[in-house]
């Protein structure tokens, strides 16, 4: 798959890449990086908050009962409650009390042991003091996949969990030429929830390829940098279309700089569909 290949937020999802300051790590400290795979279902997302259950509070619980020191971690970036990752990437920087008692590959085994099944640390590599997990993203793929079920079907709890359930008719034909309408340069301030709006809501979208395997179909998506919950707005947008439930035109219309907000509000796909696939960092990814 092409898109899977470094041709070239990131940022917190809601600012963009070239303000970012440098952030280095102080000398006296191991910057380590990681790639996570975690079934999103089970967590209120990627970035701790408050009391829930989130992907960066259990990962910080666990290589601090390893460590013995509080550590924290910092992520590429956000991802929505009930997303899951496949390359979901993450540093931590380590006391120099530490360095002489573990390695990235002993790090990432002893973490393993103290996570729960639903997270799992793939990969480990010290990196240099200036790559940042987030500042240093160049491109991130995202992967939508969904299946499309007869009306008044009752789908079964055994079919893949990972997926967004859409109920017929789809015209996929129509959902195709909507794909289309999203490459390229756009206003998404209409795809994404009111209260996370950024001072900027304009992101680029480098590219999109729609695919169908089997009885699942499947929407490739890349660029630097997605507002919150951006993806399944697009998605959900794409679906309406496609059921008929709006036009080409109308979309087309909410993407263009300053448009009103649309009679009818945008829906966001269900969040068991979407998958962070990979997280790109160019010359200095850790990983290639």
């Amino acid at each position: 798959m092409i898109l899977l290949t470094d041709k070239d937020d990131s940022l917190p999802e809601t600012a963009i890449l070239p303000s970012a300051p440098m952030i280095t790590a102080p000398p006296f400290l191991r910057r380590t990086a990681f790639t996570v795979s975690y079934d999103g279902r089970w967590f209120h997302g990627w970035q701790r908050q408050g009391e829930d259950r989130t992907v960066q509070a259990t990962i910080e619980e666990a290589l601090t009962r390893l460590v013995g020191v509080p550590l924290t971690v910092v992520g590429s970036g956000r991802t929505d409650a009930g997303v899951s990752a496949h390359g979901q990437v993450f540093h931590l920087d380590l006391p120099e009390s530490q360095h002489h008692r573990w390695t990235p590959e002993s790090l990432r085994k002893g973490a393993n042991h103290f996570l729960p099944k639903e997270i799992r640390l793939l990969s480990s590599a010290d990196v240099g003091p200036t790559f940042h997990a987030r500042h240093s993203v160049r491109k991130k793929i995202y992967r939508y996949r969904f299946r499309i079920i007869p009306a008044n079907h009752t789908p079964s709890p055994l079919d893949n969990p990972f997926t967004g359930v859409f109920a017929a008719p789809v015209d996929l034909d129509l959902f195709r030429m909507a794909t289309h309408l999203f490459s390229g340069h756009h206003d998404f301030t209409h795809f994404t929830v009111r209260k996370s709006l950024p001072p900027r809501t304009d992101r680029t979208i480098d590219d999109l390829f729609f695919e169908q395997i089997g009885t699942d179909h499947q929407i490739w998506i890349t660029g630097k940098g997605f507002l919150h919950m951006m993806i399944r707005f697009m998605v959900g947008s794409m679906i309406e279309v496609a059921k008929g439930k709006r036009s080409l035109a109308e979309l087309g219309s909410i993407l263009l700089p300053g448009a009103p907000p649309p009679g009818k509000a945008l829906k966001p796909a269900p969040p068991e569909g979407l998958s962070l696939i990979r997280v790109l960092y160019g010359e200095m990814d850790p990983f290639l």
